[in-house]
């Protein structure tokens, strides 16, 4: 038996699946004071609804957003950070882009900690890793006791100059910390984040430290809530990268945790993507508070890459292996409202889970999306969503009277007009990830997930040119399936200087390759995974000489050794062009770090699809104003679909955890796996 636990800003999904391919879901309001919560009472009423106790649990997977929340609101511990002596203003210098380039009034993103926070120590390396300045026990004695006694930190960053080609300093600086103060947590830049460029590393090493004492304690709550449960084995934490680490493994990864249910998401959105023959498809996972997109090529998701599509929070860059998602502030609890200017927005503040959008009657006076769909009649106030939550449309309409009265609109006008805003914000977000980095979306398929995702699809499809959608089966706890079809992964990667890709030989090449290697065996081996079945794929950071960033290159060390290291200079000229649209094959191309991802892959989910042997038949209709058009749609039951059962739209398809409305001009099909295919006949 698998769980799979993923908890979101407004519910809180779980999946469960049993070795005989049973599959069962479950829906909860979550808690957001404390996450665990309701991550535990929504395991329990999921074991109880199978009739199974926790001790017959195999494996636990559990993504959170405690980590975006904690940096999001700043409510990270009192952080101090140990610098070489002289880069003290590493982090307020920053860089000199600006991220609103007309922007005249324009401040650099304000960084988590003080000046005041930030302690030096004398000491030097060389780019190769050689010591220039030695540190003395009796400095760093000196300075840890007046870090922790004067200043008071409850965490420490450790960031030295070069300390990706050798972490001897600062592993020395942890070691006497955890000697004379064992209750502080340490974070060293050599772990989080070993790679050039000082600002980036310096502001990932800060972050870990920031919300790590936060997470941790919520891990261990975590970890101590599911035994006392009955779970007897050691639950896996989603991280950024879309692949699961034990939990002891992501107390020492906090920093890559920060998109942890997004990604399981995106995860889940390759493994359809591959189950279904659709290589290349868009994820728009859409849930309570906001839209996380993220391209898929050839079944396998976009990663960040500095300079092309790099993350950060708040501007402060994160500079760690993440799924590739572009997130907006536009969900079912997104609030419309009129800017200074007087215009009509939507998001991205949102109701959250408490206190809701006004027709869940629990406070909220607000007018959200949810609100606007249940207008529009996307929504059935007939039927309670997860938490026992009626819709009540009286509420919808009272929280629309003041907008309606500014704007002089009917509630259904106004309910398509924010409506319609989502969708063309929706509609930016995705060209971000594809038309930006070099691809058309009218190659890929729209894969919609999470609660609203099936609600905006057709629409958003439409909006960009996607003559096709892959609608999953479950889509509003898409990311807690995502956790149970996730391998357990890590990512190493080696940085020890830049070098002429032409001056690079075979064996040198092959040295880095073993050296990555044998640290992630030796992880693994440690996590307690056998190694031999390890799945290790490498890549190559690299640039042009002068350029100021680099693409990764994903390459096979069996091929550059056979065919030489030209099919590696071959592959970066041939992803240049990919991604600029020109190459400059005589030009000189330096190799700057070298990545390895090794994942422990995970046994497939046993096969689960529902369906009716015969065709499915209409359960009365509804009207729906989309469009400007109000229609009659009928109704369908999804799972009462059995595969091969095609129907044109206007229908709307409802399931458990959400709903899909089939405007006129799509053809639904559901596929042999359960999966359904609209295509568009009006392009």
């Amino acid at each position: 038996m698998i769980v799979g636990i993923e908890v979101g800003g407004t519910f809180t999904d779980l999946v469960m699946v049993d070795e005989q391919g049973g599959l069962a879901v479950h829906k909860i309001p979550s808690t957001p004071a404390d996450p665990s919560i309701a991550a535990v009472s929504g395991m329990s009423e999921i074991l109880e609804m199978a009739g199974q106790s926790a001790a017959n649990v195999s494996e636990l997977l559990h993504g959170s957003t405690i980590a975006a929340n904690a940096l999001i609101q700043r409510r990270g511990a009192r952080t101090a950070l140990i610098t070489t002596q002289g880069f003290r203003d590493v982090l307020f210098i920053q860089r000199q882009d600006k991220s609103t380039v007309y922007d005249m009034f324009y401040q650099k993103p304000t960084p988590l900690i003080g000046r005041d926070a930030v302690f030096e120590i004398n000491e030097r390396m060389d780019a190769k890793g050689a010591v220039i300045t030695p540190m003395t026990e009796d400095d760093i004695i000196d300075l840890v006791d007046h870090v922790a006694d004067d200043f008071g930190a409850e965490s420490i960053a450790i960031c030295l100059l070069h300390a990706y080609a050798n972490p001897e300093h600062e592993q020395k600086i942890a070691a006497i910390i955890a000697t004379r103060r064992p209750d502080i947590r340490v974070s060293l830049s050599s772990d989080v984040s070993p790679e050039h460029r000082e600002y980036e590393r310096t502001s990932t090493t800060v972050i870990d430290a920031y919300i790590g004492p936060a997470v941790d304690q919520y891990l261990t709550r975590y970890g101590e809530r599911v035994g006392d449960l009955g779970y007897k084995g050691t639950p896996l934490i989603m991280q950024s990268n879309g692949g699961a680490v034990p939990l002891e493994a992501a107390r020492r990864r906090i920093a890559n945790m920060f998109v942890s249910g997004p990604a399981a998401a995106v995860t889940a959105a390759a493994e359809i993507a591959k189950a279904t023959n659709t290589p290349n498809v868009i994820s728009v996972d859409v849930g309570g508070t906001s839209c996380d997109v993220c391209l898929i090529t050839n079944g396998m998701p976009e990663t960040t890459v500095k300079g092309t599509a790099e993350f950060s929070v708040d501007g402060l860059p994160l500079n760690v292996i993440m799924t590739d998602i572009v997130t907006i502030g536009a969900g079912g609890g997104s609030i419309a409202h009129l800017d200074t200017g007087g215009m009509l927005k939507v998001g991205p503040q949102s109701a959250g889970a408490v206190p809701g959008p006004a027709c869940y009657d629990h406070g909220g006076e607000s007018f959200t999306l949810t609100d606007a769909m249940l207008l529009l009649g996307l929504l059935d106030p007939t039927k309670k969503l997860p938490g026992d939550i009626t819709l009540r449309p009286d509420l919808s309409k009272n929280a629309a009277a003041n907008l309606c009265a500014s704007l002089s609109l009917a509630p259904v006008a106004l309910a398509e007009r924010v409506y319609r805003i989502v969708i063309a914000n929706m509609a930016q977000a995705l060209r971000r990830v594809s038309v930006n980095r070099g691809h058309d979306p009218r190659d890929f398929s729209l894969l919609p997930c999470g609660g609203a995702g099936p609600l905006v699809a057709c629409a958003l499809a439409a909006e960009v040119g996607m003559p096709e959608i892959l609608l999953p089966r479950h889509p509003g706890i898409f990311s807690a399936y995502g956790l149970a079809v996730a391998d357990v992964r890590i990512d190493y990667v080696r940085a020890d200087g830049a070098v002429q890709m032409d001056s690079l030989t075979t064996a040198a090449l092959q040295n880095r390759v073993e050296g990555l290697r044998d640290q992630a065996s030796a992880e693994f081996a440690t996590l307690g995974y056998d190694t031999i079945g390890l799945e290790m794929s490498y890549s190559v950071d690299a640039r042009y000489v002068g350029q100021g960033y680099e693409l990764r290159v994903a390459f096979d060390p069996n091929t550059v050794a056979r065919d030489g290291m030209g099919t590696l200079a071959d592959a970066f000229h041939d992803l240049h062009t990919q991604q600029y649209d020109h190459a400059f094959p005589g030009k000189q191309i330096e190799a700057i770090s070298f990545r390895l991802t090794a994942r422990h892959p995970r046994p497939a989910l046993p096969a689960d699809i529902a369906g009716a042997d015969d065709a499915g038949a209409a359960h009365g209709a509804r009207t729906i104003t989309l469009d400007g058009e109000t229609s009659s749609y009928d109704i369908y039951e999804r799972s009462e679909l059995p595969p091969g059962f095609t129907i044109d739209g206007p229908v709307i398809i409802v399931e458990t955890t959400t709903s899909t409305p089939i405007p006129p001009g799509w053809r639904l099909n559901v596929l042999d796996n359960g999966a359904i295919k609209l295509t568009r006949s009006k392009l």
